[in-house]
């Protein structure tokens, strides 16, 4: 089934001193070829010395977004503005020198030196090279490490050092503007690493620009100041990592399970691909009431299989509730280590009166959850399931009244007695 993206984002007004940073400027892009409309009003902006990084399932646009801004497809609808001037007006060899291109697959079989090929990055300059070409060409191979690497052929380098020859090539065009096309692909881990670090530090040593198109989501946190993703053609999220890498952007662009973790040395989203389950649940509405690490792979059973889940109460913290966190589902929350309040049992009680089905998982009870019980008991109006319901006594630490709201919840509600993952699994898939 084809999802519908998400509202499409609108530029923000440049500020004057906006403006003054504003290095290259899309509005309105649209690019249709006859079966389908590759670019749809795509509108950004990107300010001098940003790395911006575009995300987005195959066939997104990625690729003809950056060969649309650099004219090598030409703009149908809308306008591309470089450093003030609009790119389709400008001269070819003008537009060489400000903006260069590193493609992913490039076409390179002759036997040409490294040199002969950073070199060509100064075509559009001069004829033959000059001192200053020369310097020019040195430079960017110093600041790519492959000095040493002049005179060896190109097709003799790995993998890993071709790609710097090529953003070597790029550099030596002095350009305001550099524009890579999955420059990590088909590299293993070392390389990937060396090229994301080699462009961050082009970025804060030389001030460099550039829009940058990968697949990896976790490399791109890495390597992107701001983020675009791009879904059927359209922008649908910009800005930082945290406002675009969420786990709800993720799964409806790309179709897939995930959970949106922090990484632990750096605090930027890391992106953890989560097994793909054939929904069966057809969206019923599920609440948990769990606690203390009882309802963690109920939820997540419950979320891959389709279900509207919510939980609570849970204080912050319990690892039910970070498990919740995790999972994108709302909680009835309170505060640490404290009594549920009359707030957080008010909130678990309009979640529990919308679920279909309330799942009560064998969690301890104590003077601080109890009223999670009452909750069930005064909102539940559908199937009420209970994990092992003859442990009760062994879980209750108030003085049996735990084991008596149990008991009434039997009396009074329709019930539905679990004891494993499966039995939950098989009951709700009887609805």
């Amino acid at each position: 089934m084809e999802r519908t993206p998400a509202p499409l984002p609108t530029a923000t007004p440049l500020t004057e001193s906006a403006e003054a940073s504003c290095l290259l400027s899309v509005q309105g892009v649209t690019i249709s070829f006859p079966t389908v409309t590759a670019l749809h009003q795509v509108t950004f902006e990107v300010a001098k010395g940003e790395i911006v990084v575009i995300l987005g399932p195959n066939g997104a646009g990625k690729t003809t977004l950056l060969r649309t801004i650099a004219r090598a497809l030409p703009v149908q609808q809308g306008v591309i503005l470089l450093d003030g001037k609009e790119v389709s007006a400008l001269p070819v060899r003008q537009l060489m020198r400000q903006l260069s291109v590193v493609p992913q697959n490039p076409e390179l079989s002759f036997a040409l030196t490294v040199w002969d090929i950073v070199a060509m990055g100064r075509i559009p300059h001069a004829s033959p090279l000059s001192p200053r070409d020369r310097d020019a060409i040195r430079k960017a191979m110093e600041a790519t490490d492959i000095w040493d690497l002049r005179h060896r052929l190109f097709s003799e380098l790995s993998g890993g050092e071709q790609r710097r020859v090529l953003l070597a090539k790029a550099l030596a065009q002095e350009p305001k503007l550099l524009l890579l096309d999955e420059p990590t692909a088909n590299l293993d881990l070392r390389y990937q690493l060396e090229v994301v670090e080699l462009l961050k530090r082009l970025n804060r040593d030389l001030g460099l620009t550039a829009i940058v198109v990968l697949h990896d989501l976790n490399l791109a946190t890495m390597l992107g100041q701001r983020f675009l993703l791009l879904h059927q053609g359209r922008l649908v999220a910009m800005g930082s990592a945290e406002e675009v890498l969420t786990q709800r952007h993720i799964q409806q662009t790309y179709g897939v399970p995930v959970l949106t973790l922090r990484h632990p040395l750096t605090g930027k989203p890391l992106i953890v691909l989560t097994e793909r389950t054939i929904a069966w649940a057809n969206g019923t509405r599920v609440h948990v009431v769990c606690g203390g690490g009882t309802g963690g792979e109920v939820m997540a059973l419950l979320v891959a299989a389709g279900c509207q889940v919510t939980a609570g109460a849970l204080n912050r913290g319990d690892s039910d509730y970070e498990a919740a966190q995790l999972l994108g589902i709302p909680i009835a929350e309170e505060d640490p280590f404290m009594p549920l309040s009359e707030r957080a049992v008010d909130e678990a009680k309009r979640l529990i009166a919308q679920a279909d089905v309330v799942v009560l998982t064998d969690v301890p009870f104590g003077w601080g959850n109890l009223a999670n019980l009452q909750a069930i008991l005064d909102a539940a109006d559908g199937l009420v399931v209970v994990f092992n319901p003859e442990t009760i006594a062994e879980r209750d630490f108030v003085n049996g009244q735990a084991t008596a709201l149990l008991r009434e919840i039997y009396a009074t509600k329709r019930v539905a007695t679990v004891r494993s993952l499966a039995e939950l699994q098989r009951l709700i898939r009887q609805r």
